[in-house]
């Protein structure tokens, strides 16, 4: 687990294996964290490692109800803010009630100023419905939070894939100066293109197999389907390809 401070007051943690990344922005009313990783405890050991106390966290976004963003909730007295499907999507996987948000929105763009800091929040869907990313204008820091996994499989289970390349091509609208990823580390526009082109490429090479008629069994003998060299996570292969297929057989019912 490292910090890394990009812009002044700006901090980034890129965590190691399943867990989520998080950030935590210094502002003049206190300290706002993005996502609180996958359970109490990993929480409590990033805080310490931050030298920071739940106490001084005075606004918790929660980017997505993925389990691995919303673990530690509970250790905050302090408003959650999500999307309204974020919490839905809480509420439906029966999450306790001291993890759940406190305030949501439900429109596609949210603007937040406090303690100084301005921040934009932006519902991008594709990896999840509620997936909402961060962005940080004044700092051009972009937070796309699971729309990018870096140099890793990404997790396709539950997703809308022609949502998800549509969001990520959107990104280089922003001109961010940093971009930090919900999984992985600092990246750029080449992360994104290889993403786009891994997705890309794998929906129309089942498409055009799922038209000919053939199996999901037969698909997945397909060498045309890219496997990205020094990917991590290669297990995601078969799980990807199948949640393609399943996606594109309820599109052609």
């Amino acid at each position: 687990m490292n910090i890394i401070e990009t812009k002044p007051g700006i901090f980034l943690v890129d965590a190691p294996g399943p867990a989520s990344n998080v950030a935590y922005f210094q502002t003049a009313e206190g300290v706002v964290l993005m996502d609180t990783t996958t359970s109490t405890e990993e929480m409590t050991a990033l805080l310490q490692l931050a030298e920071l106390t739940p106490e001084e966290i005075i606004l918790v976004i929660n980017t997505h109800a993925d389990g691995d963003h919303i673990g530690g909730n509970s250790l905050f007295d302090c408003p959650i803010l999500a999307h309204q499907i974020t919490y839905d999507r809480m509420a439906a996987a029966n999450r306790p009630q001291h993890e759940m948000p406190t305030q949501t929105f439900t429109t596609d763009h949210k603007q937040v100023s406090i303690g100084g800091l301005e921040m934009e929040l932006i519902l991008k869907a594709g990896h999840k419905p509620d997936l909402t990313m961060l962005w940080l204008p004044q700092q051009k820091t972009l937070f796309p939070s699971d729309l990018i996994f870096e140099n890793c499989y990404p997790y396709m289970l539950g997703s809308d894939v022609p949502t998800w390349v549509e969001g990520l091509r959107s990104l280089a609208d922003f001109k961010a100066e940093v971009i930090f990823p919900g999984h992985g580390t600092l990246c750029g526009q080449e992360t994104i293109d290889a993403l786009v082109d891994y997705m890309d490429t794998s929906w129309k090479v089942v498409a055009g197999h799922f038209e000919q008629g053939k199996t999901l069994e037969e698909i997945l003998q397909d060498p045309m389907l890219p496997r990205p060299a020094g990917w991590a996570r290669d297990a995601r292969f078969e799980t990807n390809i199948e949640s393609i297929y399943e996606q594109i057989k309820h599109k052609r019912a």
